[in-house]
């Protein structure tokens, strides 16, 4: 009962969040930055097999072909936008919460979401691996849902959705971070790469007052999860402006920052558009995908040419 109970309050505080802010603007940027895609209008969708209902996670692999996750098996899915067909399935490892994944080289890179990174060497002629389990510092309180590759530092980047400390404690949930794991030296980099000021966002989206009493209203109910007002889901370096690029399923935000952590932009998701945006990667060329898992319609990957 007090399960049911807890579960209709916070489909009630989610209703209030979903209200609009005071600020109708969809894109809100800081200085002269100019964000460079047309959020409100993909230029396709392709929608997924029901094998990707779950798809938590993508990464661009090469001639228009992207590996995506589903986060509860332990397999990736290779998907062809110029065909809009699954090619190819690659087994890594037992079923598992599977919530982000990343290609660098020919090396393809899983992370579970208690922080358990999975790396093996990618081929399409093989669809069975047994692929090298690594533990890293992170634990299930950090919630880790996204992993990108940072070719500035030759790192990853994992993206923590909630407890944004590494050393075991739960203190300063205003912030969410995001840390590198060197590829060098297979060592985590224990000051954060990405420390993110959700009063910051508040502030940037100028939200109204049923917005912020939903929010300061779930702290309360749900402790564990903090505030909602953004939580990241994924994370992607962009090719050529290697700016980081966060997305945030809770909150239907996409934030834009630099190297230095700084916010460029902060970007509003339609709940029409994006259902439940798990997934975000680049092309070489700079095209932006953007996965959601199944909601109330079809799980599909979203395609952003640049504006020229």
């Amino acid at each position: 009962m007090q399960n049911n109970k807890l579960l209709i309050s916070l489909s009630i505080v989610l209703f209030l969040f979903s209200c609009s802010s005071k600020d109708k603007k969809t894109i809100v940027s800081v200085e002269s930055y100019v964000f460079p895609y047309n959020i409100t209008a993909p230029n396709q969708q392709f929608v997924m097999h029901h094998d990707l209902n779950e798809i938590s996670a993508l990464t661009y692999y090469k001639n228009g072909k992207l590996l995506c996750l589903n986060d509860e098996k332990g397999i990736i899915y290779q998907y062809n936008i110029n065909t809009a067909e699954l090619e190819h399935k690659f087994k890594f490892a037992k079923a598992g919460d599977y919530e982000g994944v990343e290609l660098v080289g020919d090396t393809i890179y899983a992370v579970r979401s208690d922080g358990k990174l999975y790396r093996t060497l990618y081929k399409e002629s093989i669809d069975k691996v047994k692929a090298k389990k690594i533990r890293t510092v992170f634990g299930a309180s950090n919630n880790i849902e996204g992993l990108g590759y940072n070719p500035i530092s030759k790192s990853l980047i994992f993206a923590c959705k909630e407890n944004p400390n590494i050393d075991g404690t739960v203190h300063n949930k205003a912030v969410r971070t995001a840390y590198e794991y060197s590829l060098n030296d297979g060592l985590i980099n224990e000051s954060p790469k990405l420390i993110i000021s959700l009063d910051e966002i508040k502030k940037l989206k100028n939200y109204n007052s049923y917005t912020r009493f939903s929010i300061d209203l779930l702290k309360t109910l749900s402790p564990w999860g903090g505030d909602i007002s953004f939580q990241p889901s994924a994370i992607a370096v962009h090719p050529i402006t290697n700016n980081i690029y966060v997305l945030g399923s809770v909150g239907k935000t996409l934030l834009v920052l630099d190297q230095d952590s700084r916010i460029l932009s902060v970007v509003k998701l339609s709940r029409k558009i994006f259902g439940q945006p798990e997934g975000i990667c680049f092309s070489p060329n700079g095209i932006m995908y953007i996965s959601n898992e199944a909601k109330s319609r079809k799980a599909n990957i979203l395609e952003f040419k640049p504006n020229l």
